[in-house]
């Protein structure tokens, strides 16, 4: 391992949008301690609607990384229409 368990636990992910399942577990097994992030996935359902090419999962990153052993400190709607703003005309 390149890092150790203690650094990591001290590091932070800064992300625009909420890490959807897969990606929450990623983080958890990392061992990055800090996620924080702009829009929520319903804000990202409501802005896409049903497009193909972005099902969106309604299971909140919340739910994933509390589910563990490990305490991982939240932070989301950090600038959240900021960082959702670009997403509302890719997706039209």
């Amino acid at each position: 391992m390149k890092f150790s368990e203690e650094y990591l636990n001290e590091c932070s992910i800064y992300i625009n949008g909420e890490p959807c399942a897969m990606c929450s577990g990623s983080i958890y097994w990392s061992g990055i301690g800090r996620v924080v992030y702009g829009f929520t996935e319903h804000q990202l359902l409501e802005c896409t609607g049903n497009h193909p090419e972005n099902p969106t999962c309604s299971l909140s990153c919340d739910t994933v990384l509390n589910s563990g052993q490990r305490k991982i400190e939240i932070l989301g709607g950090v600038l959240a229409q900021e960082c959702l703003e670009p997403h509302y005309t890719f997706w039209k």
